[in-house]
């Protein structure tokens, strides 16, 4: 596992001029919803400190300590509406007060939450599979900010044959914090993630926890 810092020109045309066209008909190809980051909408949450920004073509369902979004493949809201949840790209944010962590540093929130039990959270939680053995975690992190300890991880979910769902692909983020914890994951069919990852990217960039005692 790697230990990271905390920290939040013209080309001509190839031979015979076919470069160019083969770009152009690639990026007319491509769904509009992979051209341009869809419209977002800020949430708030004043019980567990944070807030985020989540695509607004989205489904959006909240619960005490949770926000879950599920999205159409175009962000469009009356798809989103009906979506499946278990096949479409969704984000979600988990929070939870830990008493017994208040007032701890870093270093210290590391030695109660460590890389595994991160690790052993992830497959029931991302992939609802019981079996860890059959889900794929990679690049797993550690970064110590300095209100709180940050562990990031890529996911791949097996597919699940009575369900009729292929393989699904996550990025998870676990903020442990002193008092609080916070739990962001992403996912999306494996086919569909990579389109996906700008909307991804954007959704954990804009996540903010209010610092302690705010």
């Amino acid at each position: 596992m790697r230990r990271e810092p905390s920290r939040r020109g013209e080309h001509g045309p190839g031979p015979g001029g076919w470069l160019p066209a083969a770009l152009a008909a690639a990026l007319c190809a491509l769904p509009a919803a992979a051209l341009a980051q869809p419209a977002t909408k800020a949430f708030e949450n004043a019980t567990f400190q944070y807030s985020v920004s989540l695509p607004a073509g989205c489904r959006h369902e909240e619960g005490p300590g949770t926000l879950e979004a599920v999205c159409s493949a175009d962000f469009d809201a009356e798809k989103s509406a009906t979506a499946s949840a278990a096949a479409s790209l969704i984000f979600s944010v988990s929070a939870e007060a830990v008493s017994d962590t208040a007032g701890k540093a870093p270093a210290e929130l590391a030695q109660s939450y460590g890389e595994t039990r991160f690790k052993e959270e992830i497959p029931e939680s991302v992939c609802g599979e019981p079996d860890r053995t059959r889900v794929k975690i990679d690049n797993v992190r550690q970064v110590l900010e300095e209100a709180r300890v940050v562990y990031t991880a890529d996911v791949a979910c097996p597919e699940i044959k009575f369900l009729g769902l292929g393989e699904r692909q996550a990025v998870v983020q676990h903020l442990i914090g002193p008092g609080l914890n916070h739990r962001l994951m992403a996912r999306a069919m494996k086919e569909d993630f990579q389109q996906r990852k700008p909307a991804v990217d954007a959704f954990l960039a804009s996540f903010r926890v209010a610092p302690p005692g705010k």
